[in-house]
């Protein structure tokens, strides 16, 4: 089995380097363990949506967004959802008739999703009714992000666009180099007082003007030191995202780092490395590893409060905090999801989502609900257990 492996992994490192595509990581190894145990009994869903087709590589790309009373959703075959968040009912429904590769962007009356063709589509918020669509002419490989009348895209060729919300035409873009290996995906871009801020696959975090698409500054994250292109590999695919004037930005292989907003000097720098998005409550940042891991790092210091590793190998998502802040959620590979408690890292309660491995999760408020994406295009409604 080590053997097929290896074989296998190395015949998509040579199929890849060969071009600027990027590479997909597997979601579990062959050393996965078993789901552990949890003290605290089992969380129930409070509901279930069915869209029907499965997200394969398109995965992180196409993520739920829940707001103002509702959870927007599009699966990759065309279709794009506006569910109730209380009962999971379909509001409204539309078949675009075409493959999607990223979105949802949501804007204040509208919302964009992307093909996997390069084009870019505006739909009503409240009936899903089609208002433009355009060629970009480039793949779109991030979620687009709405700021004010601007949404903000990243393309697979390095490029950063802004693009009028109400016409679809393009204001400005941005070029960046790509390296020849990068890892599946890019990071959404931050809106920040109307600076756009864009980690890029080269390890570099930039700030563009949203306004004029002017580049303000260009700073590096992380620095390839590897002997080989996979061990070069350096990715920003999180999202940056920050807390009270502090930056936080993860790289593959290029560790967590917290700098300042208002000189993005560096404040201090983890080595956990990691693909998924962070999360932070008033305290500390969890950090789903790139192993499966949970670390919990001092929001000041960068400092290990605690880790946990009985997920590693279970290919473990992104994390979200749910309700006031104590506890913290992630799905695994098996359609699990767990609560953490984030003063000590143990795991206490436990539910299982239809559809397969759990490649995300998503919204969060002080009642305590959450989301859950699966491969196989299931959402899940969580909410957490009243204190015992």
């Amino acid at each position: 089995m080590t053997r097929i492996l290896l074989a296998t992994f190395w015949l998509l490192f040579f199929v890849v380097a060969c071009s600027p595509r990027p590479i997909h990581f597997m979601r579990e190894g062959p050393e996965a363990s078993r789901p552990p145990k949890v003290a605290g009994g089992k969380i129930k869903p409070l509901w279930k949506f069915d869209t029907g087709k499965g997200y394969g590589s398109a995965d992180a790309l196409l993520w739920p967004v829940e707001r103002d009373g509702h959870v927007y959703a599009a699966e990759p075959g065309g279709r794009v959802y506006a569910l109730d968040i209380v009962t999971g009912r379909v509001v409204w429904e539309t078949d675009l008739d075409l493959s999607l590769s990223s979105g949802l962007g949501l804007g204040k009356e509208w919302i964009v999703v992307a093909s996997d063709e390069g084009e870019l589509l505006s739909l009503n918020r409240q009936d899903g009714v089609q208002r433009w669509r355009v060629q970009i002419g480039a793949e779109i490989l991030a979620r687009p992000v709405v700021s004010s009348e601007t949404i903000l895209l990243r393309t697979g060729n390095g490029q950063v666009l802004g693009i009028d919300g109400q016409t679809g035409s393009v204001r400005w873009q941005v070029q960046h180099s790509v390296p020849s290996l990068s890892v599946h995906g890019l990071s959404a871009p931050l809106d920040m007082d109307n600076v756009a801020i864009v980690g890029f696959a080269s390890g570099y975090l930039s700030g563009i003007d949203i306004t004029t698409g002017r580049e303000l500054w260009n700073t590096p994250i992380a620095r390839s030191t590897g002997t080989n292109q996979i061990d070069r590999l350096i990715d920003i695919d999180a999202d940056p995202f920050w807390v009270d004037g502090v930056l936080y930005v993860a790289a593959y292989q290029g560790g967590v780092t917290a700098l300042s907003l208002e000189s993005r000097k560096l404040i201090w720098r983890s080595n956990k490395s990691t693909l998924r998005n962070l999360v932070a409550n008033q305290e500390l940042l969890l950090v789903t590893v790139d192993d499966g891991s949970l670390s919990a790092l001092d929001l000041e210091t960068g400092e290990d409060l605690w880790g946990q590793s009985a997920l590693v190998g279970r290919g473990v998502s992104n994390p979200v905090v749910v309700g006031s802040g104590v506890t913290g959620a992630v799905g695994d590979f098996e359609g699990y999801v767990y609560l953490v408690d984030l003063v000590s890292g143990k795991l206490v309660r436990r539910g299982r989502a239809r559809g397969g491995a759990v490649i995300g999760l998503f919204g969060s408020d002080m009642s305590g609900v959450f989301y859950s994406l699966s491969e196989n295009g299931v959402i899940t409604a969580w909410k957490l257990p009243p204190a015992e």
